[in-house]
């Protein structure tokens, strides 16, 4: 498999590096712009593969504007909807949130269920960049506190936005007490009713 070279960010740019982590390794991993599924493997020390739990294609007026706006999409737009696991056997290291414009999920493989999103695009040799947009806590599915990020992957224009959220067991959650402990992203489609106007 060849790497696809990443684009610089623009210029002056700093991603926010997960401040507030105390483990160095997590604030890493949050203001990391490269393939996390690579990063994740060298953490594990094991290869990693894609679980897509469900995918779908759906109109894009229920998500929230954050989203909306990150895409450069409207509510008249179709999206594809994926939430996956990257697994080791049976430890879930990520639990995966993405929304991509259709056409350009199609196009570029963000639909193929077989392989990670990050791997599909190297594998095709597609120069890309990240944008962080957000490092923080959230929940993981048995209610322990969990780094998580989210960013847009950039080609030539958005291509997904994409919330990964870590296994506090892989990735250290231990923060400092000022850091904020909101675990609703808003982000996802039930979520625009709970956005503050």
């Amino acid at each position: 498999m060849t790497a696809a070279p990443l684009l610089p960010g623009p210029p002056g740019a700093v991603p926010p590096g997960g401040p507030g982590f105390r483990d160095p390794l997590t604030r890493t991993l949050l203001a990391h712009d490269g393939y996390t599924t690579p990063a994740l493997e060298a953490i594990v020390d094991a290869e990693l593969s894609v679980r897509v739990v469900c995918q779908h294609d759906t109109s894009a007026a229920g998500l929230p504007g954050t989203v909306l706006d990150a895409l450069r999409l409207s509510g008249q737009d179709r999206v594809l909807v994926r939430r996956s696991r990257l697994v080791h056997g049976e430890l879930t290291v990520s639990l995966n949130y993405v929304v991509a414009a259709h056409g350009r999920a199609r196009t570029y493989g963000v639909d193929d269920l077989g392989s990670p999103i990050g791997r599909s695009l190297m594998s095709r040799g597609v120069a890309q960049r990240r944008r962080i947009l957000r490092t923080g806590l959230a929940r993981w599915p048995d209610g322990r506190l969990c780094a998580a990020r989210a960013y847009v992957l950039l080609l030539d224009q958005p291509l997904c936005y994409i919330r990964e959220t870590f296994n506090p067991g892989v990735v250290s959650p231990e923060h400092d007490p000022g850091l904020d402990e909101g675990p609703d992203w808003h982000d996802e489609p039930d979520s625009r009713r709970a956005e503050p106007d």
